[in-house]
């Protein structure tokens, strides 16, 4: 679980189907993914959310947590 995303996002007074649609996904469920540890992040998603939550990426991800490409299902840490 991402502890820091999950707190930055309730700080910023948003919900996960409104980071969802800022981050332009499809569906919640995308962003709860990620939330949850489940979806890699690619680099460019962590910038998006860096911005939105306008917290530094490394503030909010670890170095194994951000990937080069979005990580289909569920990543093995």
């Amino acid at each position: 679980m991402r502890e820091k995303l999950r707190a930055a996002r309730k700080a910023a007074r948003l919900t996960q189907k409104q980071m969802a649609e800022k981050l332009g996904f499809k569906s919640e469920s995308h962003y709860c993914m990620i939330e949850n540890g489940k979806r890699g992040v690619s680099v460019g998603t962590a910038i998006k959310l860096s911005k939105i939550l306008k917290k530094p990426v490394e503030e909010l991800f670890s170095t194994e947590d951000v990937n080069e490409n979005e990580t289909k299902g569920v990543m093995n840490l």
